[in-house]
């Protein structure tokens, strides 16, 4: 939420979608993963909500972190005192069911922080992940969704957010190679690289042909990936907007 006079400053965020939890992971596990996010991000919680439950500080709701299996949770978000969220844990609604499910995890990072983002990202390859990437966010995009923000009543945003049919590989499970688009930092599986070997995108010869890769193409690449897929221009993410 904007602030009266305050304008958002530009950011860096991490997105990613991993199957982090074992089909019987134990009480304990969720809140070291939670930890770990939050400890890579150097920003300061201040509350949260668990399920879509009641806004709790962070002192409870690490007790309640701690006590629950990784099985319950439906999603997770975690606030400033700003009221902008800085790390989210999302169930993926295909593994609705699935006791081994897929998480979209969203962390918020300071704008100078690549080392920062680079450390997160392969924290989270660690942790099963199906497809992830990070950016530079302007001032004019909602961090959480990624979208351009429109202003309402009382300087309230309207936030209008794509669904997966808007991805470059569109795929309701993640798990089956979806890919979102290309950032300046990349991560894909196998399945996903396959996928999107699939999807006529003209790739620069450093792409990786591996998965579980950190991929960042360099300027000259990034330009060379614009000028050749005048067609996929939408879901080339290089810049900040």
């Amino acid at each position: 939420m904007f602030l009266f006079g305050r304008k958002r400053p530009s950011v860096r965020l991490v997105r990613a979608w991993c199957s982090p939890f074992g089909e019987d992971g134990p009480a304990g596990e969720l809140l070291a993963l939670v930890d770990e996010v939050l400890a890579s991000t150097s920003l300061q919680p201040l509350e949260g909500q668990i399920n879509f439950g009641h806004t709790q500080p962070m002192s409870s709701l690490r007790r309640a972190l701690a006590k629950m299996k990784p099985v319950a949770l439906d999603a997770l978000t975690i606030q400033d005192e700003a009221g902008d969220v800085l790390c989210s844990f999302g169930a993926e609604s295909a593994s609705v069911g699935d006791r081994v499910r897929a998480f979209e995890i969203f962390a918020l990072l300071p704008p100078a922080s690549e080392a920062m983002q680079d450390k997160l990202l392969r924290l989270l390859m660690r942790h099963g992940m199906h497809h992830g990437y990070a950016r530079a966010l302007g001032a004019a995009l909602d961090p959480v969704t990624e979208m351009p923000r429109k202003r309402g009543f009382f300087d309230q945003t309207i936030e209008v957010a794509g669904g997966r049919a808007d991805w470059l590989v569109p795929e309701m499970d993640v798990r089956a190679g979806a890919v979102r688009g290309l950032y300046p930092l990349n991560v894909f599986s196998a399945v996903g690289l396959a996928r999107l070997a699939g999807s006529g995108l003209r790739l620069p010869p450093s792409a990786p042909t591996l998965g579980d890769q950190l991929w960042r193409p360099t300027i000259i690449e990034q330009s060379e990936l614009l000028r050749a897929n005048p067609t996929y221009r939408g879901f080339l993410h290089f810049g900040d907007d």
